[in-house]
Formats: structure tokens, sequence, C-alpha cells
């Protein structure tokens, strides 16, 4: 689902030509342009805002604003946003590249997302200020996690600004000793006396005598707020009449007594029935109140200087200050019966959710209380809440249906699994599970013919998160055994995309990959041909082959993998996922590389490059083209791609390590492999722990550090004596030689507390050395004749007449055999070893 943009939130909101031009603090924003980040941090009506939009508004520079409201807690509406709008004022496609990213909630999403729009922003060649008003509305640990790496890593070219009423819940001690900090207090905010007299000179309020602005300032202790309000007070009246109590726990009584009270009748209705909007569009108010001047209105209430900014110069769009639309709120409660503000809050929500802004829609009819009408919301636009990855937004809506004891619907609740099984928090989703089940017993609900399509779904979840927990297997396969008696059963989730892998390069670094944790074959092959025999469930069953490939490899079952790999490139074109065949390319110029085979390695490569345009996959395929090349021995070519894919994912970070190693630079090589592993083991990412710990090994023994060396050796035996893993050992150069001396170590009991792995795993691993076998091995007995016939340099006539075949027969074993060795050229072929 393509997002509504509300434009009204990523502009920079205009000054009046009133505002106070306050050139102490402008120097703070001219000076110290090499720190980070500006906070602005001061209560309400401070003008942390007004300050901020001044200084841009008379700036050259890329400024990229975000209006903060509370529909914004859900990290991927948070951050579309923030990317939106750099690529808006940079006039850069990074939203488009970052935008099949935007499809996960795991955690090393995030963190890749994050990685990348700061590596896209740093091909900016201009200065960007990106401005994020009233940070405190944030509330997601999320969200405050993913600005820390931001924050952290910006490049030069990238600034950040965030207002905020509150303390906000980063690091600002750690960068305020890093001088990366510029903070902007309530002290330095209020107005000095002199600011004071200069605003009221320009607003033709000053008093022949000083005293009034005296008595004004001193109350209000420079409040930027107070200060105006006084002045609205003040209207007409003259110094004597006006009572000045403006101390900040009165803001609403003295709003509503001093200035509300005094206009029309009909303006205050305006007024109370409008605060509900975030912002105020003349198109939307006539609607809301059934008139046709609204604009003429909001342009009255902007010239009376009445807490209102216009947000637009090129349209007519306003919002109310937060102070003056609190205490409006307050007085629509106060004025109206409950059954007029629930009709009220109800035509505004409905009014919106018509322009396409169902989220802010929702949020008001939950802050009502109107759960009903929130609940038939949701469940309208549940599939574009999915497909649009905001699945945080609506986990937050359950939470507060369950809170309030509002009975949360089947489909939400199966959808809410769905969600937490993406966040791996399997106990609270194993909880959602029995409540299911329960209300089975209770309510029958998974046997009424209108909720068939929904129980479909639950229990393929069901199955996966039960597998995936490790339960009995026939448990699981009672499970699906009685889902297919029922028959496939359509619902609107059928065409509903699921994406498993958005970014990394082996499918058992995702979640449907277990993090790396390897199923014993036992299990794996009957569970995965249930799903593939019966055609369960496609997405499931095209990833079922990606996994397989990659745990065959990883045991050492060669054929049988290179077999599943071919189906899973298959199924990945037929869904056009990325997510699935660029690591299957990357598996098999793997395959081509260990068997010293590096042009056919190089042509798969560059054949899948040639088939992807995210910046991420290409990077990932020149990764393992680096890797290829340090096999082959050609430093050179390695660090020619490592430099064009350069890049924070381990896959890259490691097989950089390995080329530190080669030149000598150990010190370099283990700063990077520590750094990964330890990230690996705070992930869980057990192939990644693997193969750091395989590398730390080599690096320590290539400087005589033998027990450092055995040390990180054994950690990574335990971890792959635990999930059977033998190619990581066999893949990696020097390995053998350090298994041997391991060996001996633990046969003369030198290392007694190393009892957690059996001998018998390391003795199979030495004694299953890497060979180099032939090419011919991938290839059909016929195949092999053709290509043995090929190699001689006999043209296609020749090799028909040979084998009593064809030419159009001969050139279908040539296809065939040249998809398999990853050809496209009789030339390729054969020059390969």
């Amino acid at each position: 689902m393509q997002m509504v943009w509300l434009s009204s939130k990523t502009t920079v909101p205009r000054t009046r030509n009133k505002v106070v031009k306050r050139d102490r603090l402008n120097y703070l924003l001219q000076h110290d342009s090499s720190q980070k980040i500006t906070i602005v941090r001061a209560p309400a009506g401070y003008g942390k805002t007004t300050l901020l939009s001044q200084w841009f508004n008379q700036s050259t520079d890329l400024v990229a604003w975000m209006s903060i409201d509370k529909a914004d807690n859900d990290p991927i509406r948070f951050w579309k946003y923030v990317v939106h709008t750099v690529s808006n004022v940079s006039q850069s496609n990074i939203d488009n590249v970052l935008s099949s990213l935007f499809n996960s909630q795991e955690a090393s999403a995030f963190e890749f997302l994050i990685d990348t729009f700061l590596y896209e922003m740093s091909l900016i060649p201009e200065t960007i200020h990106i401005v994020v008003d009233d940070y405190h509305l944030v509330e997601n640990d999320t969200i405050h996690q993913m600005m820390v790496q931001f924050i952290e890593f910006l490049p030069e070219n990238i600034q950040v600004y965030l207002t905020s009423r509150t303390d906000l819940p980063l690091p600002i001690a750690k960068w305020r000793v890093k001088s990366w900090l510029r903070e902007i207090s309530m002290e330095q905010l209020s107005f000095t006396y002199e600011e004071a007299k200069l605003f009221y000179e320009k607003n033709n309020l000053l008093s022949t005598d000083s005293k009034f602005l005296q008595h004004a300032w001193e109350t209000t202790e420079g409040w930027a707020a107070g200060l105006q309000l006084a002045s609205l007070a003040m209207g007409n009246s003259t110094t004597d009449d006006v009572v000045m109590d403006t101390a900040h726990p009165f803001i609403t009584e003295f709003l509503l007594q001093e200035i509300l009270s005094k206009l029309p009748a009909s303006t205050q209705d305006f007024l109370i029935r409008t605060s509900l909007l975030n912002t105020l569009e003349p198109v939307l108010c006539d609607a809301l109140m059934n008139r046709s001047d609204s604009y003429d209105v909001l342009v009255s209430l902007e010239n009376k200087g009445l807490f209102i900014a216009r947000l637009h110069t090129s349209q007519p769009v306003f919002r109310y200050h937060h102070l003056f639309a609190e205490a409006l709120q307050v007085e629509l409660r106060n004025r109206y019966s409950q059954e007029l503000v629930t009709s009220i809050v109800r035509e505004v929500a409905t009014l919106l959710r018509d322009q396409g802004d169902f989220i802010t829609a929702i949020e008001l009819a939950l802050n009502e209380q109107d759960y009903e009408l929130a609940e038939s919301w949701i469940t309208a636009h549940l599939v574009e809440l999915f497909t649009s990855g905001q699945t945080s937004t609506f986990m937050r809506w359950v939470q507060i249906f369950r809170f309030n004891n509002h009975p949360v619907p089947y489909e939400m609740l199966v959808m809410d699994i769905i969600a937490l099984i993406s966040l791996q928090e399997i106990e609270e989703a194993s909880q959602l599970m029995t409540e299911l089940e329960y209300r089975q017993l209770t309510e029958q609900w998974m046997d009424k013919s209108e909720y068939q399509g929904i129980v479909s779904i639950y229990e393929n979840v069901k199955a996966y998160a039960l597998f995936g927990m490790g339960e009995d297997l026939e448990k699981i396969e009672s499970i699906i055994q009685g889902r297919l008696e029922k028959g496939i059963v359509s619902s609107r989730w059928d065409n509903v995309p699921m994406r498993f892998n958005l970014f990394e390069h082996k499918i058992l670094r995702t979640s449907i990959g277990a993090k790396g944790k390897l199923v014993s074959l036992e299990k794996a092959i009957p569970f995965a041909n249930l799903f593939r025999e019966t055609e369960y469930n496609q997405s499931v069953t095209a990833f079922s082959y990606g996994t397989s490939a990659e745990t065959l490899y990883e045991k050492g079952y060669i054929e049988a993998a290179w077999s599943e790999m071919e189906l899973a490139i298959k199924y990945g074109h037929q869904f056009k996922d990325p997510g699935l065949f660029i690591p299957m390319y990357i598996l098999k110029s793997h395959f081509y590389a260990m068997k010293g085979q590096f042009v056919a390695a190089h042509s798969v490569l560059d054949y899948a490059i040639e088939m992807v345009k995210e910046k991420h996959w290409i990077n990932s395929l020149h990764t393992m083209k680096a890797r290829c090349y340090l096999l082959d021995g050609d430093l050179l070519k390695a660090d020619a791609e490592l430099f064009r894919a350069k890049s924070k994912q381990p896959f890259w970070l490691l097989v950089n390590a390995r080329s530190l190693t080669l030149k000598g630079q150990i010190g370099e090589a283990l700063s990077v492999i520590i750094g990964v592993k330890m990230k690996a083991l705070q992930e869980s990412q057990i192939s990644t722990i693997i193969e750091a710990s395989i590398l730390e090994a080599v690096c320590e023994m290539s400087v005589g550090n033998e027990d450092a060396a055995l040390s990180a050796l054994h950690e990574a035996l335990e971890h792959g004596a635990q999930y059977e893993y033998v190619r990581t050992f066999l893949d990696e150069e020097g390995i053998i030689p350090l298994l041997q001396l391991y060996l001996e170590r633990r046969q003369k009991r030198e290392y007694p507390n190393w009892n957690s792995v059996e001998l018998s795993y390391v003795e199979q691993l030495v004694e299953s050395k890497l060979t180099k076998s032939s090419v011919l091995d991938i290839l059909t007995p016929r195949e092999q004749e053709v290509f043995s016939l090929l190699k001689e340099g006999s043209s296609n006539r020749e090799i028909a007449e040979r084998l009593i075949l064809s030419e159009g027969t001969v050139r279908v074993y040539l296809t065939n055999i040249y998809s398999k060795l990853g050809v496209n050229s009789r030339a390729k072929a054969i020059l390969l070893k």
C-alpha cells in the first residue's frame, strides 16, 4: 500500500512578520556547525518551533522537516516519513532505493535500513538539516534505538535537530562529552526584557509608560506564550485593566476566560470543533463546520495572532499551537454533552478517513474510546496496515483493546500472532494461540464458515511456530493433515506478498532460516516434504527449498544441495523475490569457487547483478565476487570489489577481514572479526558466530598466538557441533592444520574443560578434507558426453553426429549445461577448469 503523505507534516512552518528576530539564538545556530545534533528543549510555548522555522525560512540549505504526532509511534511510519522528506528536499531517489527495506520489524532489518539510509545520504553533495519537531511524542523504544544509531553514524553533510518538551531517552551525556551536541534550553529561549519590548512594539501594544511591559515580563519570566497571551488579553484595554496571571498551571483557564470567551460565539464553536484536527485545511474545515468561509476565518485568526500558524505559503494550510489546541479540546468536553462530543469526534474521524488518513482517524476514535468504530476501521484496513509495514501501530491498537477489555476479533488476534512471531516474541505469540484455542472451546469459532479463511492462516502459522519451538513433528503433521482434509480456503490475504528475506546474503541468517540453527535432516526432510507434496503454502514452500539448499550444503550433501538450490532459484524468479534467488546465486557461485571454477563463479554473480536494481543486493553480489577473487589469489581485484560494495553488513566485514589478513594487517582484521562476532552473539546468529570464530582462530595462529587460536576454534566447534556444521569449517583456508592441532591437544587432555565438543565431531571434520571435484559432477551422464565433445572443439553438428542426436537436441543439452555451469556462451564453458 502506498502511504498517504501529509505534506503539512513535512513543511517548514511559516513565521509571521511580527515575530521577533533573536540574534543571540541565531548565533548559536550559526556557529559550531560541526556538531551532529541540536536539541531544543523547553516546556510548551517557549518558541522551540518558531526558533527553528524562523532560522530555516531564511536559510538556503536543504531542510527536511517532520512534525511528529502520536500516530508516528511506529518505526516503519516514522522512518518512512523521514526518508520521504529527505528524498523530496534533495530531489534524490533514496525513497525508492530503500522502499523494499520497509517490510520487516526485525531489529537487524531496522539496523540495515539505517545503515543504508546513512550511506545514501552521504552521496548527496549538499548539506541537509533534518528537523524532527515535537520528538517528545515518540514513545516507541525501537525508534529511539534507531535514532541513536542514526545520530552516531551521521555523515558530515547531515545535521539533526530535535525539539522536545521533556528530557529525551537518548545518550545525551555521551554526545555532550564527544562534543557532538548543541543544546538550547528554556533559559536561553526565555525572552530578555529587550526582546519582550521589541515583541510589544512589533504588535503595537506597548503602553506609553513601561509599567505593563515590566509587569508582563516579570510575571511570565520571559515565557513567549505568556507574553503573547498578555498581548491578546490586553486588546483594546488599558494597562490597568489587564489581569496578569499567566502562570503555567493556569494556562488553559486563562486561554478560555481571557481569550476564547471574548470571541464571537460562531468563532468559538469553529475553534473548538476544529481543534481535533492536526492540521487545518479550509476545505476540510468547511465540510466539518458546514460553511464555505473557513479560509477567511483562519486568516482572520492568524492576523489576530491567535496561536495559529500557517504551514504553507502556496497552499492555505494552518495549525493551532499545541497549547491552544489542548485548551480548546478541554473546552469541547466542558461545553458539550458526551453524546455531542462523540458525534463531533466521529464526524472529524470520518472526514479524515474519507481523505485517506485512516491512521489518524482510528487514533481519534480510540482516544474517544469509540472502540466499535475503531475496530470496524482497523478490520477494513488491516491488509493495508500489513502491506505498508505498520504492524507496530496495529499491535499497539490491539493492546489498547485488550487493556480496555474490548474483545479482539479473531482475525486481529491471528495477525497479532504473526506480527509477534516476526519479532521473535514466541512466548507472547504462544499465549495468544492458547487464548484462541480456549475461545474455540467456548465459542467454536473455528467451525464457523465465515472464519474458515482466517482459520486456515492460523493453522499455517501455528504449524510454523510449533516447528520453530522444536515441538514434536507428529503434532505438526497432524495440524497440517487436518487442514488439508478441509481443503484450501481463500481469503483476502491470499495475494499479500510474504517477504521472508529483505537483505541477507544467506537465508539461514533470517528468521525463517532460524538464524543458522540448523535442524537435523531426520526432522527437516519429512516436514519439508509435507509442505511440498501438497503445495500447502507456496511462500513457505519456496523458501523451504532455499533453507534446505543452504542446510544440505553446510552438512556436506553437495549433490542434494545443488538440486534444492536450482528449485529455489526457479521459485525465486516465479515470485519475483530477490530475497530468495540472490542468496541462491551466491550459494551457486560458492559451489564453483570451492571447486576452483572461478570463471563460472563470476559468471553466475554477473548474471545476478543484471537482474536486480536494489543496491543492497548488488553490494552482496559484489562482496561475493571479492570472496571469489580472494580464493583465486587476486587481492587487487578483491579489494576493488570490496570498495564498490562497502557496507557494515557482517558478510562484507568478514570478507574484508580476510583481505586484511592476506595483507598482513592482522590487528585490523581481528578488530573487525571480534566486532562482528560480538554482534552475532547478541543476535544469536549462529552461522556468523561460527564463521567469525574460525577467522579469529586463523588470524591468531598466523601471528603465533596458539592458545588464543585454539580457544577461538573451540568456541566455533561448540556452536558447530550443536547444529552439525561442516562446510563453514572446511571451506576456510588454513583451518585443517588448526583442527589437527586442536585434536592432538584434546587427545593429550591438555584442555579438560573443553569436553563440550565431542572429539568424534572434530575427527569427522579432519577426515572430510576439502577436495576439488570435477566440473562434470553436476552434469548428467549424457550432458557429460556433450560437454566432453564441446571441450574438444566439436561443433553442434559434429556432436549431433557422434552421439546420434538432432542438432536441436544438442542445443537443448548445451542450454542446460550452460545453466548448470553458470556461463552463457560456448567460449566460457570451454574455459572452465
